[in-house]
């Protein structure tokens, strides 16, 4: 019984419906490939968070950000994203009426269901690791001060050392400054150094902040980004002034909006082979290695 308890729970994490991430709030609408805002009455902020309270306001300590309010992947279906206490993102379906809502992640379907995120996913341009012409990729949405990314990392690293026929591929995904403040900053410095020198200083480097998180923080996210850009064998001023340049800023933003496309709402979020998959550091790394095998066996499919 326990061995099927946590066979369960293994495919629940595949699946996304039980993780231990950051949230990513992205409040507005967006528009998935068979649904559009013509299709779907999509209700308003205030009514959302009328029902919330509702719901939810037995609890004095009980706080909610809605992030998200957009139609589904289902015609005639809204999709309500929320934070509750600051927790992993909800998904909530709403049905037409607006009476009744089921709670989970809706998953892709059919013959070659990851198909369309594998599409998306041939404009991920982040620094890589791997062959140029893979079996398949791998691409990592991470934000450098999320503590649940840093906990991934090092899984991530072993996984591409270990299937070193696979590309993988690491997208800026820094969270607003509500949540995680000098994300953004990291981003881009760690963006630079990626631009202007090779691959090995830019792996050096987001290991390194990622080892200090912990004694990185607003006041002082320059100088500490700059002596770990030292450490890390790159010529700090160089990369603080490509760092406080435009570009850097919207190639970061190019990621997020990359990410946006995937419905990528908390880090780190990984695809495989177009397959999503959450809570990475939870997943035992056999289940992993074997879902990566499966999906480099159904290359393209």
């Amino acid at each position: 019984m326990n061995k099927l308890i946590a066979t369960v729970a293994i495919v629940f994490l595949l699946l996304g419906f039980v993780s231990a991430q950051s949230p990513a709030p992205t409040l507005g609408t967006k528009t998935h490939a068979s649904a559009s805002t013509t299709d779907t009455k999509l209700p308003s902020k205030d009514e959302v968070d009328a029902a919330l309270k509702r719901t939810l306001g037995y609890d004095p300590g009980a706080s909610w950000e809605i992030l998200a309010i957009q139609p589904s992947a289902v015609m005639g279906v809204p999709e309500v994203i929320v934070s509750i206490n600051k927790q992993t993102a909800n998904h909530i379906y709403l049905s037409p009426d607006g009476q009744n809502a089921i709670i989970g992640e809706m998953i892709p379907f059919g013959a070659d269901p990851f198909a369309p995120a594998r599409a998306k996913l041939q404009a991920a341009d982040g620094p890589t690791r791997g062959p140029q012409t893979p079996a398949i990729s791998i691409v990592e949405f991470s934000d450098l001060q999320c503590p649940h990314c840093k906990a991934a990392q090092p899984i991530v690293e072993k996984l591409a050392a270990d299937f070193p026929q696979v590309r993988y591929i690491f997208q800026q995904f820094p969270l607003p400054a509500t949540l995680h403040p000098w994300a953004l900053k990291a981003a881009e410095y760690s963006d630079c150094a990626a631009h202007m020198n090779n691959n090995d200083a830019f792996w050096k480097y987001t290991d390194s902040i990622f080892a200090d998180q912990d004694s990185i923080n607003v006041a002082t996210a320059d100088d500490k980004l700059k002596e770990l850009a030292t450490a890390a064998g790159l010529d700090a001023q160089k990369v603080a002034a490509c760092a406080a340049a435009p570009l850097a800023e919207a190639r970061v933003k190019k990621s997020l909006d990359l990410g946006q496309s995937l419905d990528v709402n908390q880090t780190p979020t990984v695809f495989i082979n177009g397959r999503r998959v959450l809570g990475l550091a939870g997943i035992p790394y056999d289940q992993l290695k074997t879902l990566i095998q499966f999906e480099i066996d159904h290359a393209g499919k």
